[in-house]
């Protein structure tokens, strides 16, 4: 079985340090100004990195290799899903302390085709072993692509009793959040382009092109559309059912984790276990130019209509901007 801690700390710092994509960002940065000192780094930082219990995404070749040829690997009876900037890293890392919840490899699997993600998941031996100390085994798939289309189908196919948790936040505040993304992803280049300056230009232009035309992102993922969630949240009731796909509000995990991750042990069918807190992952280490209140009214206008097609759709007011 992977090991579930690292030499530096405990199961909650194992889990929560390899999924941090800013905290990577900045070890990066470390001895810039001396060069010997630097590459020094970069090969330790490079040999520590073949061996991470878990990744966030893309492990070392070798390591799928190695696990595709020792024994018979599961798929996820759970799926984890939001929009980028929603959350979803950070819960990951609180779910992954329950015992009875087995890690995949990596937090992110860019596929959508569920056979290729075995690599990553544990050995049916292993989920027995699990299974028979704590009474419970799962794994869960925890890829921000509740929008990708194909998945929702392929995942359907491959595990069709599959639970799913899709984490929603308000697309107003996700908006900045992800426009700050944008410019960390981006670097100096990204801040230096004109409709990136402020963020009142970055939203004038998202909602001059929509929706024919989504402004490019270094995320990979649009503003606009990433933000509106009720027909993609329509399509995963249907594949699976009201009765397994459970809705979070991020907002609601942001103030309260604890009770958040038990409701979901819950929803799994796990005994609910209360996490160790950790410091938030992913916390955006720039300073960017600020969420202005026009831009802000701009598109709690906007999303508006989309927000209330949701709300009709779960039968609740999620009571955003």
């Amino acid at each position: 079985m992977e090991p579930v801690t690292s030499e530096e700390g405990s199961a909650s710092t194992a889990f929560s340090e390899p999924y941090d994509i800013s905290a990577f960002h900045r070890l990066q940065l470390q001895g810039t100004g001396n060069k010997l000192g630097y590459y020094a780094g970069a090969v330790k930082r490079g040999l520590r990195y073949q061996v991470l219990p878990h990744y966030w995404g893309n492990p070392p070749w070798w390591r799928l290799k190695h696990r595709s040829l020792v024994g018979s690997r599961v798929l996820p009876d759970f799926a984890c899903l939001g929009a980028i900037k929603s959350g979803t890293s950070d819960l990951s890392t609180y779910l992954f302390q329950h015992p009875s919840i087995l890690p995949p490899l990596s937090k992110e699997i860019f596929s959508d085709r569920p056979e290729t993600w075995r690599p990553h998941y544990p050995t049916v031996a292993e989920m027995d072993s699990v299974r028979a100390e704590t009474g419970h085994a799962s794994t869960g798939y925890f890829t921000p692509w509740m929008h990708h289309h194909p998945l929702m189908d392929n995942y359907r196919a491959a595990c069709p009793d599959a639970k799913i948790i899709l984490m929603l936040r308000d697309p107003v505040e996700r908006a900045y959040s992800h426009y700050k993304w944008d410019l960390f992803l981006g670097g100096r280049a990204q801040s230096q382009i004109p409709y990136y300056a402020t963020y009142a230009e970055y939203v004038d232009m998202s909602l001059d092109l929509f929706p024919g035309m989504p402004y490019p992102s270094p995320s990979g993922f649009p503003l606009l559309q990433t933000g509106i969630y009720a027909k993609s949240t329509a399509k995963w009731l249907d594949r699976f059912g009201r009765d397994r796909v459970l809705v979070v509000k991020s907002e609601d995990f942001f103030a309260n984790p604890v009770s958040t991750v038990c409701s979901i042990h819950e929803f799994l069918g796990l005994p609910p276990t209360p996490p160790t807190m950790h410091k938030a992952v992913n916390q955006n280490p720039l300073t960017a130019p600020r969420q202005d209140p026009e831009s802000r009214a701009r598109l709690a206008e906007f999303y508006r209509p989309f927000n209330e097609e949701l709300y009709a759709l779960l039968d609740r007011d999620l009571q955003w901007t």
